[in-house]
């Protein structure tokens, strides 16, 4: 009895000893290869009386940002019409975000559940080639798509341009404005770490596709143009900026809830409040670094085919009919982002957007290979920097050795205890 009631009391003692250091394994290790769910936000159904489906992954921003009253018609525009012309029922799933999209879509390889995806951008792309879930499309009719857009998102073609923005910087006018705080207009990233760090909404990059952007837009400055350690600069924003989980969690950070007032946006932004007519009032920036040469990097959203699709025909004539002026004339003003179609007419209000004239566009200076190497290794070390103190590798120590501690006194409690009965 007295054995036993030593062995249950060094039990309580170790799992008492672990309780520190659950919070650093939970903020330390590497979220890359977990087992997190990806979260599905919506499904919706086109033409649903058709015997055959045809799915497709999207993020649920997509076509979202429009005016209310036309979001029916947008929608059945850029699936409904197609699901009729084909007989098939058009499934559209709507993820939180394209990480998510991307992940199931990973997790689902061996047994592919869709047959297009649209959203996966410049940086995820490599990831998506990396993991075999993608199948290129390489006799496209992509006369009206620039070569430059396309060599950029992936010359291979795995991927084709569906839109493109600038990451920027975009903040509330009620608090912050280029007339007030006229340092705005050469912002630096120095400057959003000791001026506006307390105002700044960022993504968290694991979850996020704009989170992941910025992410590569202050890495590759920091590496390429300053030659400086990148990782230097989220020590010094870690316990300032404020990080969510998604963009849409950023803005209602900042528009609604008011708590900060920028956040990392798009700078077609500008053009969505003239649009509404919210404000005509300049309200986002890009980057500047020495001798006031701007910097941008470019997000470029893309199309592509499910590898293992078994409706590959049909798979190629939605990639065609997206790529069409109907469906591309939907994006400026129901997805602000610019067009891929060259031959797109944009509205008025895109006079207000921040283009990539006159602007260093980084995406230029790394390559979607390099990427593709480093994604996450980069997503690793943000974490480490960001959630974690360095120390999980001590839990994971003290974890063994307590349970192999407990196993021996397991075992010689046990004999002890037979050898007694024989006895």
């Amino acid at each position: 009895m007295k054995t036993r009631n030593k062995l249950e009391g060094f039990l309580l003692i170790a799992l008492l000893l672990l309780i520190p250091f659950q919070g650093i394994i939970s903020r330390s290790i590497p979220l890359q290869g977990t087992t997190r769910e990806p979260k599905v936000v919506k499904t919706l159904l086109f033409n649903p009386q058709a015997e055959e489906e045809f799915v497709i992954y999207t993020h649920d921003s997509f076509l979202a940002w429009g005016l209310p009253d036309d979001y029916e018609e947008i929608m059945d525009t850029a699936f409904y019409d197609f699901g009729v012309a084909n007989n098939v029922t058009v499934k559209l799933i709507l993820f939180s975000g394209m990480v998510d999209a991307l992940q199931t879509l990973i997790n689902q390889k061996n047994n592919p559940q869709a047959d297009i995806v649209i959203g996966l951008d410049s940086v995820l792309v490599s990831e998506a080639k990396n993991e075999g879930v993608l199948e290129p499309y390489t006799e496209a009719n992509l006369a009206n798509i620039s070569n430059s857009l396309i060599n950029d998102l992936d010359p291979d073609k795995y991927l084709l341009p569906a839109d493109y923005g600038l990451i920027a910087l975009i903040f509330d006018t009620e608090y912050l404005s280029l007339s007030t705080d006229p340092g705005l207009a050469q912002l630096t990233f120095e400057d959003l770490i000791t001026t506006y760090a307390e105002d700044l909404a960022v993504q968290d990059p694991t979850l996020s596709s704009t989170g992941i952007n910025f992410l590569l837009y202050q890495l590759v400055y920091y590496e390429e143009i300053l030659g400086e350690d990148w990782t230097e600069w989220w020590k010094a924003a870690k316990g300032k900026v404020s990080i969510d989980k998604s963009w849409s969690d950023s803005w209602d950070r900042v528009f609604s809830a008011k708590e900060d007032h920028m956040l990392v946006s798009y700078g077609t932004d500008p053009a969505y409040n003239a649009f509404f007519n919210y404000s005509y009032e300049k309200n986002g920036v890009l980057i500047h670094g020495e001798e006031a040469t701007t910097y941008g990097w470019m997000q470029i959203e893309g199309i592509g085919i499910v590898e293992g699709t078994t409706k590959l025909p049909l798979a190629k004539d939605y990639i065609d009919y997206f790529l069409t002026e109907k469906v591309q004339s939907l994006i400026a003003t129901n997805n602000w982002m610019f067009p891929a179609n060259q031959e797109v007419e944009l509205p008025p209000c895109y006079d207000y957007a921040i283009t990539p004239e006159n602007v260093s566009v980084l995406n230029h200076l790394v390559s979607s290979e390099y990427i593709g190497e480093n994604y996450h290794s980069w997503l690793s070390e943000w974490e480490r920097v960001i959630y974690g103190t360095g120390l999980w590798w001590l839990w994971v120590t003290v974890s063994a050795v307590l349970v192999i501690i407990a196993g021996v006194v397991g075992v010689v409690v046990y004999r002890k205890r037979t050898k007694l009965d024989i006895e």
